[in-house]
């Protein structure tokens, strides 16, 4: 199971990255730190999955950053968080951090028509095209898929 502190990091990860679609190395490197501490000290997760989670991370991201859709501070998170779940876990935190995120970014392209709609119907912006132009903030999607996945484990258990 994910520590709290985990996923304060990964909140906040994800918050900076959505606002600024960018994530500082500085929080990276923090939750490399504790992930890594984790793993040694806390949790069942073995070095091979700790490769195989690489590997996974790097097949998840490396095609976005090459392509200009993810930055490599979405490639580094991923790597940082390897040490922190099962190689079938980290793909669940992914998928469901993705599939919330294209929720969140169609909920508010939704609300943003309804109330420009209202308000400036000449003037019509599409939020959620402009937020994608942006590249997509994969450290809020994994921030997501973190939370999501921790609820899930902590009502499991």
């Amino acid at each position: 199971m994910v520590s709290i502190t985990t996923i304060i990091l990964l909140m906040l990860i994800g918050n900076l990255d959505w606002q600024q679609r960018r994530i500082p190395n500085k929080l990276v490197l923090i939750l490399a730190g504790w992930a890594a501490f984790s793993a040694a000290f806390y949790s069942d997760i073995s070095i091979q999955y700790i490769m195989i989670n690489i590997g996974i991370g790097l097949a998840l991201t490396l095609p976005g950053y090459l392509k200009g859709i993810v930055g490599g501070g979405d490639v580094k998170l991923m790597l940082a968080i390897a040490p922190l779940w099962p190689p079938s876990q980290l793909l669940w935190v992914f998928s469901i951090g993705v599939f919330g995120l294209l929720l969140l970014m169609l909920f508010i392209n939704l609300l943003s028509e309804t109330l420009l709609t209202n308000t400036l119907s000449d003037n019509r912006v599409n939020l959620t095209s402009c937020t994608l132009k942006r590249g997509v903030p994969l450290g809020s999607a994994i921030a997501i898929g973190a939370l999501f996945m921790s609820i899930y484990t902590y009502i499991l258990s």
